[in-house]
């Protein structure tokens, strides 16, 4: 038996003699005082509490039925436009916005902002804003298929976004989502948005099936969201090709939260009142005939597993016959209050109508405690004045207090022995025996605590061996990169990458370009997706192939980029990609040619005009979509004093202690101000802004980047 066990046995054999000797005293008098001054409220108060509760619950009914008719209107015309569109020829689309690139960093509409109606729960479990696009639906491929098998569906559904926004516009508060899957694998929504998993199908989701089944039918059921893991009702219904084989089903998001916000009782009551909408269990289900809870207060802000089917809770209460008999007034359309117990005290039921049979109703139950909460304060200012009752009370709690000090100084040495063996075996642990244990057999807490700390020894020493390896593979991580700047003719250039942990995936490199011609010079600069250990050994994979492959395609670098990209796309899942800039740059005609896979653009100052240009990436970025192309821009000619200066997001993405990123501009301002400096001192001016810029804050990224300047 644990401690707080013993001690909460002990104390309440102290506590309660008493207690009762003087409820029982002072009870009689308080009673009769009691209920002399409550008598006459008892009736009043009750009757207001049901004509309140009773025109919340009609209000609220009514309210319910115009949004699930609308609701219902909305969803049959989005089946009736996408069948519409299914029923034509593709129409020539050559832009998408993909769902996961709200996730992975590529391109999402340039309206895209955080929603406060959008909430999706971070690392920590708490709610934060999702990114979403009223002007754009975003696309999600099931993952195995083919992008190309889809692309006809994605171009007939590609209209659909004004569909949903033009729909939306007439209730923007009552819908979440507004979403279309196809038998092919192709799943859009409304307004475009990220947050689905990897393995995300909605081909096997509750809502499709039973859509699928429902031979035309319009659906409503209860699911959690995938994209913000909270419980959200949905509308569903098949929508069919023109031969009228199934073709998917479109459906739209309801939360919760906005149901039951209508729902809530004003004033006191309103956190006391527990709020539900209720309904009789389906025929056939483990629940048939019962009334189970399809949506609650408390799911609104719950986190829940998508994968998971929602839980139906059945409602039960102490009296079977008078739930049954509201189940069946609500289903034929009345609405009432009832005075019936729950969780073991007296409340009030009060119940609006259903829309069909079968349909489920809104329900309130208020305590009956609650209500009456008036007139029992008046019960206790007479407590309060009785002041035999106060006397007494005051006297057993002194005596309460005498035994709670002698009952600890008592048990407080069977604590002190297991606490003695921890401290002895702490000491050793301190000094480095990692075998140090603590022989603690108390069959409570304290023996919890000597097992935990007697597995805190391995782990200690375990971790020490992690560390060990760390070091190692960051020693071969730098030993990758250059160890000196290069020398060529007319140039002058300084790079250095600055890991955030022991690892990283930024990357830089120096490539010697001799066989395309004397004075050739090829510089890269990349970035992996994350960082640590796997970060690194992509990088690392990644240098390999591209120094291997340099030489002989460095004539062409589209060409180069896309056999770096051919080998990290086989390579790689779609969770890891990188961002690559490359170049080369002639000592002999001071020009410069490049190709860059998805990573930010160059910056190019020159002094002259004192004005930046940008060399723009030209493909997207590596080992995403293997077979794609990209393009060589250049040469440019450069010019005595003009500085270029590539990096990774790790400059311009710092921030700092108030959340504030450092930024391109001052990225900008930096290099012009120190322009007529050696490529090394511009170097090192950005990263000491940087690091002055940080303070306090830590360094959440890799930090790489290459100045070249033009001597």
């Amino acid at each position: 038996m644990k401690i707080r066990w013993k001690l909460l046995i002990l104390l309440l054999l102290i506590a309660l003699i008493p207690l009762v000797i003087t409820t029982v005293l002072n009870g009689q008098l308080t009673r009769r005082l009691g209920r002399t001054l409550a008598a006459d409220q008892w009736d009043n108060l009750e009757q207001m509490a049901r004509r309140a509760l009773q025109h919340q619950v009609d209000e609220y009914a009514a309210v319910l039925q115009r949004e699930s008719e609308l609701i219902e209107l909305v969803v049959s015309v989005q089946a009736y436009e996408v069948e519409q569109r299914l029923a034509r020829r593709a129409p020539s689309v050559n832009e998408f916005v993909l769902a996961d690139n709200f996730d992975r960093g590529g391109p999402i509409p340039d309206d895209a902002r955080p929603s406060d109606r959008h909430l999706a729960f971070d690392e920590e479990g708490k709610q934060v804003p999702m990114w979403v696009s009223y002007g754009h639906q975003a696309y999600k491929i099931v993952e195995g298929i083919d992008p190309r098998a889809v692309r006809s569906d994605m171009a007939r559904l590609a209209s659909m976004s004004d569909v949903y926004g033009l729909l939306r516009h007439g209730a923007p508060d009552v819908m979440k989502w507004q979403y279309t899957s196809l038998e092919s694998g192709l799943h859009t929504t409304y307004p475009g948005h990220g947050g689905y998993d990897p393995d995300y199908d909605p081909r096997i989701r509750d809502w499709y099936t039973q859509a699928r089944d429902a031979q035309g039918e319009l659906i409503w059921l209860v699911i959690t969201d995938v994209t913000t893991s909270v419980v959200t009702g949905t509308a569903a219904k098949a929508a069919y090709w023109p031969d009228g084989r199934f073709a998917g089903v479109t459906a739209v998001d309801l939360p919760l939260s906005g149901l039951l916000s209508v729902l809530r009782m004003p004033g006191e009551w309103g956190e006391q009142a527990d709020t539900m909408f209720v309904r009789r269990g389906p025929v056939g289900s483990d629940v048939e005939g019962q009334v189970v809870i399809i949506a609650r207060s408390e799911y609104v802000n719950q986190q829940r597993n998508w994968r998971d089917p929602v839980r139906i809770d059945v409602l039960t209460c102490e009296d079977p016959e008078a739930l049954a008999a509201i189940s069946a007034e609500a289903e034929a359309g009345k609405s009432g209050v009832r005075k019936i117990p729950w969780q073991g005290q007296p409340a009030l039921w009060a119940y609006g109508p259903a829309k069909e049979h079968g349909d489920g109703f809104p329900l309130v139950i208020l305590s009956y405690d609650e209500i009456m909460a008036p007139a029992v304060r008046a019960q206790e200012i007479t407590i309060r004045r009785t002041l035999q009752g106060v006397r007494m009370a005051g006297g057993t709690i002194v005596v309460v207090m005498i035994g709670v000090t002698v009952v600890a100084l008592t048990s407080s040495r069977a604590v002190t022995r297991p606490v003695r063996e921890l401290a002895h075996a702490a000491t050793e642990l301190s000094h480095g025996h990692y075998n140090a244990r603590a022989e603690v057999r108390t069959g409570d807490e304290l023996e919890e605590l000597g097992n935990a700390f007697n597995d805190v020894g391995p782990k200690l020493q375990e971790r020490e061996r992690m560390k060990a390896s760390l070091e190692l593979a960051m020693e071969i991580q730098q030993h990758l990169l250059p160890d000196h700047p290069p020398v060529l003719a007319g140039f002058d250039i300084s790079g250095r990458s600055i890991y955030c942990d022991e690892t990283g995936g930024d990357y830089f490199d120096y490539i010697d370009q001799d066989e395309l011609g004397e004075g050739q010079l090829g510089i890269a600069l990349g970035d992996v997706t994350g960082h640590g250990i796997s970060a690194a050994l992509l990088m690392a994979s990644a240098r390999a192939v591209l120094r291997s492959h340099a030489e002989q395609r460095g004539g062409d670098l589209g060409e180069l980029m896309e056999t770096l990209n051919q080998h990290l796309a086989r390579d790689t899942d779609d969770k890891r990609f990188m961002t690559l800039y490359y170049c080369v740059l002639d000592g002999a005609d001071r020009t410069l040619r490049w190709a860059s896979a998805g990573h930010d653009p160059a910056l190019w100052y020159r002094p002259a005009t004192d004005d930046f240009e940008e060399m723009p990436s030209t493909g997207i970025p590596l080992g995403v979509i293997d077979g794609m192309a990209y393009e060589e821009r250049g040469p440019l000619a450069l010019s005595s004093g003009d500085v270029v200066v590539t990096a990774t997001d790790g400059v311009w993405e710092a921030a700092n202690t108030d959340g504030e990123m450092f930024g391109k501009d001052r990225l900008r301002e930096i290099i012009a101000t120190h322009a007529r400096q050696s490529a090394h001192e511009i170097e090192h001016a950005i990263l000491d802004a940087v690091n002055r810029f940080l303070g306090a804050a830590p360094q959440e990224d890799d930090v790489t980047l290459v100045v070249i300047k033009v001597l």
